[in-house]
C-alpha cells in the first residue's frame, strides 16, 4: 500500500508500551514494541484511551482459541505455514483517538475520538496503539466519558452477532418478538436486553441470580432467579418465545428447548460455542468435526417442531456500534457499572481480578490517566500473585508489524 494513500497525524512516534504474553504458561509481561504499521486500505490506527477486560482476554493469554484464530491469521495472510500467535497482546475493545487511515476509510478521520473493536486474530488492545478494520469503528457517544465509552463495544457486537445476524431481529420486526435471555446480569445478555428493549421487543425475559434480579429489571426485562425452586414454571408461564439466547451453558439453558415456539420459526442461539475449545483439543479437522456433531445433537430435537438452533460468535460490526453509539446519546442504553479502573501499570491486577469471573461490573483500565469518574465500587486485592503478574521489567524492541490483511471476510464456520 502506497504511503501517500494513507492519512496520518504527524505526533506518532515509532514504538509503543503493550502488555502480553510470550508463551501460554509465563506471565504477562510489559514490552515496548513497534507500533502497527497500516498495510491495508481498510484499516485504522488508534491511540487508546481506555480499554475493558473481558474473559475471553484472560483465556486467550493461556492460548484459548490459539489453532482456530492462528488459521485464521493464514487464510488472511495467504500464507503456506500457519503463524504463532505469540508474543500475543489481547483485548478486543477500547475508546480512543484515530492517528491514522487507510486511503478507503470513511466515516473517521484523524482525530476523531471512537470506540472500536479488534478481530480475533489481530493483536489487541492493551496497549498503548491498536491496528482494526473500518467496519470495527465507529464515532465515541458525545454524552460519555471514554472510559464510559470502552465498557460496550466488544459486549454489544456479540450480542448483535446472535440476536441479528442468526436470529434476524431488527427494529423492523421486534415488536412482535418474545426473547429469553440465560445469563441476562452479565456483559452480553445487560446489552442484549436493552438492545432489544430499544427495538421495541414485546417481552424479555432474562435468568439471572437474586441478588441481580432488580439489576435486570431495571434494564427493562423480567428477571427470573435461576435457583428458584419454581423457575421452569416460571418460564413456562412467560413463553412461548421466538428468540431464546444462551449467554452461558446451563441444565436450564439447554431444557428451555421447551418453551420455544412450535412452528413459529423459533431460533435457540448460544453464544457458549464449543469450536475453540474443541479446535484447541484435536486440531483443526478433527476438532471442527466434533463441533458438527454437538451442533447437530442439539439441533435434531428443534427441527422436527418448525425451530432450530445456532452458535454465534463475536464479530467486528460499525452498524452495531453505530447503534450502539446512537442509543447511548439517546438514554436508551444505559453504560454497565464500572467495578474498578485500573492505570496502565496495573494490568495484571486486572488480569487478576477478571480471571475470577463473577465481578460486580465492567474492569477499565484507563490508559490515558485523565481525570477519573466519582468513587466507585473495589474488591480487595488478590492476596497472593497470579501467572498474570510480570516476571520481568525489561522492554526489548519487538517488531510486531501485521502480515498483509485481506478485505475478503473469513470463511464461516458453523
Amino acid at each position: 500500500m502506497r504511503a501517500s494513500s494513507i492519512r496520518r497525524a504527524t505526533t506518532v512516534g515509532n514504538t509503543m508500551r503493550a502488555w502480553m504474553t510470550e508463551n501460554y504458561k509465563g506471565p504477562l509481561v510489559c514490552r515496548e514494541v513497534s507500533i502497527p504499521s497500516i498495510t491495508q486500505p481498510n484499516q485504522v490506527l488508534i491511540k487508546v484511551k481506555a480499554t475493558s477486560m473481558n474473559p475471553i482476554d484472560c483465556r486467550m493469554t493461556e492460548g484459548y482459541g490459539d489453532q482456530i484464530l492462528s488459521t485464521w491469521s493464514q487464510f488472511e495472510s495467504f500464507s503456506f505455514q500457519r503463524p504463532s500467535r505469540l508474543p500475543l497482546i489481547a483485548g478486543r475493545d477500547c475508546c480512543g483517538e484515530v492517528i491514522a487511515v487507510g486511503g478507503n476509510v470513511t466515516g473517521v478521520n484523524v482525530g476523531d475520538e471512537v470506540i472500536a473493536v479488534v478481530p480475533g486474530p489481530w493483536a489487541g488492545s492493551h496497549a498503548e496503539y491498536v491496528l482494526t478494520k473500518s467496519d470495527a469503528v465507529a464515532k465515541k457517544p458525545l454524552n460519555v466519558n471514554y472510559l464510559e465509552a470502552s465498557t460496550l463495544p466488544y459486549v454489544a457486537c456479540t450480542s448483535w452477532a446472535a440476536l441479528v445476524s442468526v436470529a434476524r431481529i431488527n427494529p423492523n420486526n421486534a415488536s412482535g418478538i418474545r426473547v429469553l435471555i440465560h445469563g441476562g446480569s452479565g456483559g452480553i445478555g445487560s446489552a442484549a436486553i436493552q438492545m432489544l428493549k430499544a427495538w421495541g421487543a414485546e417481552k424479555v425475559v432474562a435468568t439471572c441470580s437474586e441478588k441481580n434480579m432488580n439489576y435486570v429489571t431495571s434494564l427493562g426485562g423480567i428477571a427470573v432467579d435461576y435457583n428458584s425452586q419454581d423457575v421452569k414454571d416460571q418460564l413456562i408461564a412467560e413463553g412461548p418465545f421466538d428468540v431464546i439466547l444462551d449467554c452461558v451453558d446451563t441444565d436450564l439453558a439447554r431444557w428451555s428447548d421447551k418453551v420455544m415456539g412450535v412452528w413459529r420459526n423459533s431460533v435457540h442461539v448460544s453464544i457458549v460455542s464449543p469450536m475453540l475449545k474443541d479446535t484447541d483439543r484435536y486440531g483443526i479437522p478433527f476438532g471442527l468435526l466434533s463441533t458438527a456433531i454437538k451442533y447437530f445433537e442439539r439441533s435434531c430435537g428443534s427441527i422436527g417442531n418448525g425451530r432450530w438452533f445456532s452458535y454465534a460468535y463475536f464479530m467486528p460490526n460499525s452498524q452495531c456500534l453505530n447503534q450502539i453509539s446512537e442509543f447511548i446519546d439517546n438514554g436508551k442504553i444505559k453504560i454497565p457499572h464500572i467495578e474498578k479502573i485500573y492505570k496502565f501499570n496495573e494490568f495484571p491486577t486486572a488480569y487478576d481480578r477478571c480471571a475470577l469471573l463473577h465481578t460486580k461490573g465492567k474492569l477499565i483500565i484507563d490508559i490515558a490517566e485523565e481525570s477519573l469518574p466519582p468513587k466507585i465500587d473495589s474488591p480487595p486485592p488478590s492476596p497472593t500473585l497470579s501467572p498474570y503478574h510480570p516476571g520481568t521489567k525489561s522492554v526489548p524492541i519487538i517488531d510486531l508489524k501485521p502480515p498483509p490483511i485481506s478485505t475478503e471476510p473469513p470463511p464461516v464456520i458453523v
